[in-house]
């Protein structure tokens, strides 16, 4: 060393100014873009930027009044450059910091006018930091402190005397660390070695301090995953459909609801009741009571005002089908009134709701559905109360999608919520009746009844007036109204302004105030038959029917709706066997829906997606067309936007002409550019698209009311309507299938969007399925021409553009009756390459029996695979991960390491087991033991280990997110097993006989010395700090991690399952001391605590099961790249591989 240990602590003191000074300048750029920032990085940066300038100045005092040289110089000149540095950055800091609180339209504003001037500046002093960094490589290296100079001071007493820092600085130099960026990069490790050598409770608070300061990040980050994932778990794709199927609250008439709520409103009252007499002669005046009326009627309308600034807890909105209750519910949610007169009641009072729909999906007409649906939305509204839930059922960390819940978890999360939340909370529950039979109405009266019990709580319902309903109401006195005896003048007004273009031109005076009286009265509240009876006249008036024959026409119109939606089919297609088909075919398209359009990404929460649904008029029209299908998936040609229209246009003509108008053509009820919305969740720029061609591609064909589809499925002349369709409910799937591919590949060609295969994939399995040659054919016809879109690229599995899809034959490697039609198209393909891909996908490594439905590829498939060349042990990324992502890393595999992962999962949830599934698991994963080169080899299995004895197997691609699923209490466990222990797993845990003689008894007789001596070692034990909740990860010295008592967690770690559904098995005798061991080894002498990033990349630098995307090849975008930055910081040195990568040229790209 050329300087004195003085100088080495300028040297700690400069680089730490060097790390803060390039984290501000970072932050700053991304102000200057527009882009999002964490909340208080730029104040926290400029604390440690004080605390670093003071370092500076103290330490260059010191090493002045040591002994002089001319390195010592230098140092202190690079010093004072720094310290330039540091107090220009500081300025900036209190400008931007500054603009950042004055609100998010001055900071957009604001940054848009310093972007020019402020970025130059910024350049400048990023220059001359560059400029630091360079002189500092040289000098530390050359004077200041080489590897041996580290290395031999480390073994001097006077090592132990040295501030912190400046201790870590030279164990970094000793163990090889030489560019000034590595050394900077390390600083997170610096924070956390700092905590392994700390002494005396000043040190340790001082460090801990900073520990929560630069890991406070990364457990945002943590808590923000958490929630979104729990979010997700809620979230059903039909959340939201009923709502927005529902007419626009703007175009709702219920006036007079609000009526009494302020003066206001009385003077509008006025006001409209002077225009109506002004039209005194279109009034109907026959009603002798109609003051009394409505009296009557503005006060029941008031009774519902009052509740809602009153303390009661439920009301209910009673009307016969079709009288507007859903409309109603959804104009009262809509309005800003309710919320005003709620405040009433309460000032922080909140408002959800749930719109029930008995023809829609499980989701929609169920109490699961409706508790999901409720939970969601308090919880999308607060972080703080996800944060709470979480904090009081962590298990729910586990919880990936909608089928994970029971209704016993949903019932004490949402009463956990209603009991702590300080907010009052109003529910509006639409269509109690539309709940399934086999929830049924009494069970869900009864939920609804426990709920308003809550005092933060009240409910209001709606229902058809069912006698459950009713009675209940009455033995509650429960409030309400009934929604066909208030309804009258806002009928009226409808009628009068549908008629009053014909007044004068085709109709009398006379004729307009008697048709409006008629068809109100007959109505009987029903607005739904108004509608249908006015639109009725309407046509009769357009064919110059006369006075007496439009009253004729009026007094034939059945009162019931069924009997109108007879008496309109009639009429229309009665004496037309080609128009009965039509309409029948169109009946059908709306009776057979299929959820969302599979579009990429997940609809909803979190890409914000828009929900599309199916059959949509684009893909009826395709369905209709055989001529369209052909030239778009056989001949590959594609339509312009005008024959797109002009297409749906026709068919939008056929189904008002054919239909009697039992169906209805609805625009996008997605608010804002549809396609632009995938466009921007897909990060992809897209052409821009009209209206008229989103709504015809992506407009909705619907029944126009629940009683028009009950009318035909639950009737005998609704039954004898759909009969008239000359094809089978299988013939109109298929045509159904090919319209959405032909939707699919309009949108990629036109717009370059990307369709979902596995619904496609799905539809075309099951219609294959326990069909003849003939049925088998056809839908391996409709195979070929789903492979072909997913070939070019026009759908594909939930992946990002740039990354690479799986084969497609591997999405059908799980169905045993495709097993012919895989083997075939391999065996045309001829290619090793392609049966080893195949083969390698066929197992998802974090996929269990329960959640592949007890499904897996049978030893046939397998054993044809290998026989054409497919390799069991060839390595490769796993392109499917069906159960999630590993980012920024990517899962890898064997298809014989994938198979013993995926069994062992199996075991570990306990369901399936014995199965044949099982079965054909366990043949193959023994058939490819024989073959495997080195059953010493080893993969990843991580755990999670509570206190009461519960230990949970976790999925791999949970790794880069552990934090996420652990507590304090339960911490997580990284194992390192090699294939001999799992297969033993297998044989033990699968409980399935493959003994027999016609399985190869002999064969398994002699695998099993092969297994000998097999190995399981506990790597890193990963816990959460009870106080700052930071992650610590201990890496577990070698002679622990394979004692007794490391065997004896292991076991129970692999100890089978009793079923992800049922309740956990009591733990076993021993478990507490167990659970103190695993604790015990975090705090040996020998464990050493590292990053956790350093020992994610260890083990991926060991190939246990995946690697990062740099080595899998997949560089991704700078767009996702900026994610990752945000949501995975810990990774910072992965990242910024990554980013060197992309800015090479590589961006965007999969180099498989």
């Amino acid at each position: 060393m050329a300087t004195g240990l003085e100088a080495l602590g300028a040297a700690s003191a400069i680089l730490q100014v060097i790390q803060v000074a390039a984290s501000i300048i970072s932050n700053c750029k991304k102000v200057y873009d527009g882009k999002p920032t964490i909340d208080n990085d730029l104040e926290q940066y400029a604390g440690r930027m004080s605390d670093a300038t003071s370092s500076i100045q103290s330490r260059c005092k010191t090493m002045a009044e040591a002994r002089p040289s001319k390195y010592n110089e230098r140092l202190d000149t690079l010093a004072r450059e720094c310290l330039g540095v540091a107090n220009e950055l500081e300025a900036e800091v209190r400008s931007v910091t500054a603009t950042q609180k004055k609100g998010s339209l001055f900071k957009a504003v604001n940054a848009i006018l310093k972007a020019s001037s402020q970025r130059k500046k910024i350049e400048g002093l990023e220059s001359t930091l560059s400029r630091c960094r360079a002189v500092m490589e040289t000098e530390m290296m050359a004077h200041i402190c080489s590897q041996s100079d580290a290395i031999e001071l480390q073994q001097k007493e006077e090592f132990k005397e040295l501030a912190d820092d400046v201790q870590i600085l030279v164990a970094q130099i000793s163990r090889g660390h030489t560019k000034v960026e590595e050394l900077v990069r390390k600083e997170n490790d610096w924070t956390r070695e700092v905590v392994v050598q700390e002494s005396g409770k000043t040190q340790k608070a001082i460090t801990e301090h900073i520990t929560k300061e630069m890991e406070a990040l990364s457990i945002d980050a943590e808590l923000k995953a958490q929630r979104e994932t729990l979010l997700k778990s809620l979230k059903f794709p039909e959340m939201n459909q009923r709502y927005n199927d529902l007419m626009s609250s703007k175009r709702a008439s219920f006036k007079r609801l609000f009526a009494s709520y302020q003066a206001l409103a009385s003077k509008n009252d006025d006001a409209k009741d002077t225009r109506l007499s002004e039209d005194s002669s279109f009034e109907d005046r026959s009603f002798e009571d109609a003051g009394r009326r409505k009296d009557e009627i503005d006060d029941a309308w008031e009774d519902f005002v009052k509740w809602l600034c009153s303390d009661n807890s439920l009301f209910c909105i009673r009307g016969k089908p079709g009288s507007g209750k859903s409309t109603l519910l959804k104009f009262i949610v809509d309005t800003e009134k309710t919320k005003e007169l709620l405040r009433q009641w309460s000032p922080e009072a909140a408002i959800i709701s749930h719109f029930f729909w008995k023809i829609g999906s499980t989701p929609q007409n169920s109490i699961k559905g409706f508790l999901c649906s409720l939970v969601y939305r308090i919880l999308s509204e607060s972080s703080e109360t996800a944060k709470q839930i979480l904090d009081r059922f962590p298990d729910l960390s586990s919880k990936v999608s909608y089928h994970d819940w029971s209704n016993e978890e949903l019932k004490s999360v949402f009463y956990f919520i209603l009991k702590n939340d300080s907010r009052q909370l109003c529910i509006f529950v639409d269509g109690l009746d539309e709940i399934s039979n086999n929830d049924g109405l009494f069970a869900l009266i009864k939920l609804i009844e426990e709920i308003s019990k809550f005092p933060n709580v009240k409910i209001c319902v709606s229902s058809r007036p069912e006698t459950l309903v009713t009675n209940w109401l009455t033995k509650q006195n429960v409030p309400g109204i009934l929604l066909e005896d208030l309804t009258r003048p806002e009928m009226r007004e409808f009628v009068q302004k549908e008629l009053k273009p014909f007044v004068s031109d085709t109709i009398s005076d006379n004729t307009h105030s008697r048709l409006v009286h008629d068809l109100v009265f007959k109505a009987q509240g029903v607005f739904l038959w108004l509608h249908l009876a006015t639109r009725s006249i309407v046509m009769g008036i357009q064919n110059g029917d006369s006075h007496d024959l439009l009253l004729a026409r009026l007094k034939e119109l059945p009162g019931e709706l069924k009997d109108l939606y007879a008496d309109m089919w009639q009429r229309l297609n009665e004496n037309s066997p080609v128009y009965r088909e039509t309409a029948a075919r169109f009946f059908h398209y709306a009776l057979d829906q299929k959820g969302p359009v599979p579009m990429f990404p997940e609809v909803g929460f979190p890409s914000g997606f828009p929900e599309v649904w199916q059959a949509t008029l684009f893909q009826i029209a395709c369905a209709e067309s055989v001529e369209t299908q052909d030239s778009l998936l056989r001949e590959g040609k594609t339509l312009n936007a005008s024959e797109v229209i002009a297409l749906c246009n026709k068919t939008t003509a056929a189904i008002h002409t054919r239909c009697a108008g039992l169906l209805r053509v609805t625009p996008v009820s997605m608010s804002g550019d549809t396609i632009q919305h995938v466009g921007d969740a897909t990060s992809i720029d897209v052409p821009e698209a009209s209206k008229e061609i989103e709504n015809a591609l992506f407009g909705g064909v619907n029944f126009i009311h629940r009683t028009a589809h009950d009318f035909l499925t639950d009737t005998e002349i609704g039954q004898d309507i759909l009969r008239h369709g000359a094809l089978s409910k299988r013939e109109m799937e298929f045509r159904l299938v090919k319209g959405l591919l032909c939707l699919l590949h309009f949108l990629n060609s036109e717009f370059g969007l990307m369709g979902r295969s596995g619904t496609l994939v799905w539809r075309a399995i099951f219609l294959a399925k326990d069909q003849d040659q003939k049925g088998i054919d056809e839908a391996a016809d409709l195979l070929r021409l789903i492979q072909t879109q997913y070939d070019k690229g026009a759908i594909g599995t939930d992946r990002l553009f740039w990354q690479k899809q799986p084969p497609f034959l591997s999405h059908l490697t799980d169905s045993n009756h495709m097993d012919d039609f895989v083997i075939s198209s391999l065996e045309k393909a001829d290619s090793r390459e392609l049966a080893t891909a195949v083969l390698r996908e066929a197992w998802d490594p974090d996929q269990s029996l329960y959640y592949s439905k007890n499904k897996m590829p049978t030893v046939k498939l397998v054993q044809a695979l290998i026989s054409m060349g497919a390799d069991p042990h060839a390595y490769g990324v796993n392109l499917g991960q069906e159960m999630g992502r590993m980012e920024p890393f990517a899962r890898e595999g064997s298809a014989f390491t994938n198979l013993l992962s995926s069994g062992n999962r199996s075991i570990d949830d306990g369901d399936h087991l014995g199965s044949e599934a099982a079965r054909h698991l366990l043949m193959a994963a023994v058939s490819m033991a024989f073959t495997c080169p080195d059953l010493s080899g080893t993969t990843l299995v991580i755990a999670r280990f509570k206190e009461t004895g519960e230990v949970s197997m976790l999925n791999g691609t949970w790794l880069t997110q552990l934090g996420t699923f652990l507590r304090p209490t339960s911490p997580g466990i990284i194992y390192e097993v090699d294939f001999k222990f799992l297969l033993l797993q297998l044989l033990s845990g699968l409980a399935v006989d493959i003994d027999e003689a016609s399985r190869g008894t002999s064969r398994v007789d002699e695998l099993l010395p092969r297994l000998e001596n097999p190995s399981a070692l506990i790597r890193f034990i990963v816990t959460i700090d009870k106080e700052s909740g930071a992650k610590i990860t201990h890496k577990i010295a070698p002679q622990l991690s394979s004692t007794a008592e490391a065997n004896d967690l292991i076991a129970r770690q692999f100890a089978p399952g009793t079923g992800v559904h049922s309740k956990p098995k009591q733990p076993p005798e021993g478990t507490r001391a167990a659970y103190k061991h695993l604790i015990s080894l975090t705090k040996d002498a020998s464990t050493e605590r590292v990053g956790f990033e350093a020992a994610v990349r260890e083990l991926a630098g060991r190939g246990l099961g995946f690697c990062t995307l740099l080595k899998a090849g997949s560089i991704p975008t700078p767009s996702f790249i900026e994610h990752l930055e945000e949501h995975f910081a810990e990774f910072s040195l992965t990242i910024e591989e990554l980013k060197a990568a992309a800015s090479s040229g590589g961006e965007g790209q999969s180099k498989q």
